[in-house]
């Protein structure tokens, strides 16, 4: 479970890092839901310690994630951090 708490905090970081370097007005939605999400999974898996509490937040987010991707050098990094998040995870996208 550590590992995985350190990879949502990873990804949570790059999304608030792409919420203050971005300059698409259109991407501040997209991210602050990200965000959102994120803290969901946190209380999720503090409250219940296993990922199939997050599983269905997963998968809502991959499709997200998939289909607008955020620009720039911060939307790879959020990309990167995501992946790394959901293998660590085990959660199937």
């Amino acid at each position: 479970m550590e590992e995985i708490i350190s990879k949502l905090t990873g990804y949570t970081f790059a999304l608030r890092d792409a919420l203050e370097r971005t300059n698409e007005s259109s991407e501040r939605p997209k991210i602050t839901r990200h965000l959102a999400a994120a803290a969901e999974m946190y209380a999720l898996l503090h409250m219940h310690k296993t990922t199939e509490a997050i599983a269905h937040i997963i998968s809502a987010e991959s499709r997200g994630h998939g289909l607008s991707y955020l620009s720039g050098d911060a939307g790879k990094n959020v990309a990167k951090k995501w992946a790394e998040f959901v293998s660590a995870a085990g959660v199937d996208r």
